[in-house]
């Protein structure tokens, strides 16, 4: 089971699905009911063997795996702590991804490892040049690395744009899809800056590495570069991708980069543009 390799389980399944337990404040459901309360039309036609609620079956397993709920015969009921009970669907609506990205993106258990693998490839990408859709995926794929990995067919592919995308790595403009983890940077803010608003690059680099290894220095970006040589950064350097959602976030005055002339400096670069900084402020 994993999340690119079970279409059925959609980004927008699993929040219906999460969404309408949370409802029922802390009651099981039994997965018949959840079937009608998701699919009424497909029930009121009295069809119930009608493909159009398997979707729902294969989800569930998913969802499991993520300890977002558990099963128990034929009732559910969920197990996740990290989103308060009696949220409404709003505030489900905001959490889910971040709860279910920290579930997911975690290499010891290697349940979404190859989900893992293609976003810390996607994130090596260019931003102003990446790749932006299924065909133009597969050739950057087999041109790079020589193997198209987990995102083997237009199925495979539509898994990870919609999960790469739902998760906070990614963006669409005109229909291209660019990697762009301003998002996920944004809300792991109070964490890395946790013990004081003013760090130095480096630390935070690699702070970022342990919470999300997608990122530099984290382990599913070493293991891809490790494996097919993906990116080539030279010492104190970062993508291109993270370097434009650092500076994003200057742009909109959440962070300060500053240079510190008895620092380690770190080189972000933005198309042609090269800026050296060594320290981060986070103004919270």
């Amino acid at each position: 089971m994993s999340l690119i390799k079970t279409p059925e389980a959609s980004p927008a399944r699993i929040y219906a699905i999460y969404a309408l337990m949370a409802q029922m404040n802390g009651q099981r459901l039994e997965i018949d009911a959840l079937k009608k309360m998701i699919m009424p039309s497909v029930f009121a036609s009295q069809n119930l063997e009608r493909s159009e609620t398997d979707f729902i079956g294969k989800t569930i397993p998913e969802m499991i795996s993520l300890g977002l709920i558990q099963q128990e015969n034929n009732f559910l009921e969920i197990t996740d702590t990290t989103i308060p009970k009696g949220s409404i669907s709003s505030q489900i609506a905001m959490l889910l991804p971040h709860t279910i990205r920290k579930r997911a993106l975690v290499p010891e258990e290697g349940q979404n490892d190859d989900l893992g693998r293609i976003i810390a490839w996607y994130l090596s990408q260019n931003p102003y040049r990446a790749p932006g859709n299924w065909k133009e995926v597969e050739e950057a794929l087999l041109k790079q690395l020589n193997d198209k990995m987990e995102c083997s067919s237009d199925a495979r592919y539509g898994q990870f744009e919609d999960w790469s995308l739902y998760l906070g790595f990614t963006t669409r403009i005109l229909k291209q899809l660019i990697p762009d983890p301003t998002k996920v940077i944004r809300y792991f803010l109070p964490e890395l800056f946790h013990d004081s608003q003013t760090h130095l690059i480096d630390t935070i680099v690699h702070r970022l590495a342990q919470l999300c290894p997608v990122f530099e220095h984290g382990s599913y970006r070493t293991k891809m570069n490790d494996i097919y040589g993906t990116e080539e950064l030279l010492q104190n350097h970062l993508s291109q991708s993270t370097s434009y959602a650092w500076l994003r976030l200057q742009d909109e005055g959440i962070v300060d980069l500053k240079m510190r002339s008895d620092a380690d400096v770190y080189v972000l670069t933005a198309q042609e543009k090269k800026y050296r900084y060594s320290e981060i402020t986070w103004n919270g």
